[in-house]
């Protein structure tokens, strides 16, 4: 018996992370044959991670997109949400429409609902069948900002699904390792900062406002990183790693003769994660992992007008710094217990169960 054909779509990094364990379940289980498309970033984080598909290109016209759906007798389109130039998964849920083809979507962050399903900001013209949300939360926001309730179903974050036995498989050898590569001694100070781009524009060199400001924010960490050091007798080490979007080319220049900078995107971001003493950024999805991992985490966002739209700092999840003058005391406080693996809040398990469910019945089986 033939299995029903499904085929997923991401490009955003976001969404490919989120994605991925419903492929991987899906693929366990072996009830469908699912057919992987990526593009941008989904196809660098799904190669690293092993998982197969194929890449669209830039040039992907939707008449394409219309016959591939066709050609595979599509029994449900699958989609990350992306807002980037090409926005791919938005063409495949148009032609899958036209098709009478399910859809169904998994939402990764608590921002930007609209955009994600939208003509810039016109209506809701891509909406899918079901959107899969991470939590109550997600799902309020969403209806309060004219979503259909009926189409909105919690089933947790199926990216952070594998963060506890990653945690538990994580050994004080591992550590060890990454701080000596690092050049970072057993009693030195490595903070680890998460960039983020300011704006989804891939070469957006425009003035932002200080919450989104990179270079602003990562000074106020250093600057308050070097009077701590002094203070304790440290010596300190700033790791930044450029977000999948970003080449690191904002902090190249930046450099410190009492703290050691090292830009770099090598490594696993979770295993930095844990090796770090505390982790920094403004409100990337990182800083949702490191936190979940038991890490001090800071989210650094100056001069936002409240109330912070960052769940995590609502929750208390991560520490939030508003002003460039409490920086220091808060960094303080997070290094002081950096050897002190923090309980997070218990999460939605199994997310990436829950929407290979969703998806089998949708396609009624």
């Amino acid at each position: 018996m033939n299995r029903p054909d499904i085929v997923v779509i991401c490009g955003d990094p976001g969404g490919a992370n989120a994605v991925a364990p419903v492929i991987e379940a899906l693929r366990t289980e072996n009830r469908l044959t699912v057919h992987a498309m990526a593009y941008r970033q989904a196809h660098t984080l799904w190669t690293a991670r092993n998982l197969s598909h194929e890449t669209i290109s830039d040039d992907t016209t939707f008449e394409k997109i219309r016959a591939q759906l066709q050609r595979l007798n599509t029994r449900l389109v699958l989609t990350g949400t992306s807002v980037n130039p090409f926005e791919f998964e938005k063409q495949y849920i148009a032609a899958a429409h036209e098709l009478g083809i399910p859809t169904l979507a998994v939402l990764d962050f608590w921002s930007n609902y609209h955009l994600r399903f939208s003509y810039e900001q016109s209506e809701l013209v891509y909406l899918p069948d079901r959107i899969a949300v991470m939590d109550d939360l997600a799902r309020d926001e969403m209806i309060a900002e004219g979503f259909p309730s009926a189409r909105l179903i919690v089933a947790g974050h199926p990216a952070l699904d594998s963060l506890e036995a990653h945690s538990a498989a994580f050994t004080p050898a591992q550590r060890d390792a990454i701080r000596k590569s690092l050049s970072v001694g057993p009693d030195d100070w490595l903070a680890l900062y998460a960039s983020q781009p300011p704006s989804f524009s891939d070469h957006d060199e425009g003035v932002h406002p200080p919450w989104l400001d990179r270079l602003r924010t990562v000074g106020a960490l250093l600057t308050a990183l070097v009077e701590l050091a002094h203070a304790r007798g440290k010596h300190a080490t700033l790791l930044i790693r450029p977000h999948p979007r970003e080449n690191g080319e904002t902090f190249r220049n930046l450099s410190h003769d009492k703290v050691k900078i090292i830009v770099s995107g090598e490594g696993n971001s979770r295993d930095l994660a844990l090796a770090a003493d505390v982790v920094a950024g403004m409100n990337t999805m990182f800083l949702v992992e490191s936190a979940q991992l038991g890490r001090p985490t800071l989210s650094i966002r100056l001069d936002l007008p409240l109330p912070d739209d960052f769940p995590p700092n609502r929750s208390c999840l991560t520490l939030p710094v508003y002003q460039e003058s409490t920086l220091k005391l808060s960094l303080a406080s997070l290094l002081a217990e950096s050897g002190v693996r923090r309980v997070p809040p218990s999460q939605p398990g199994n997310a990436g169960r829950n929407v290979a469910k969703l998806a089998y019945s949708m396609i009624g089986i």
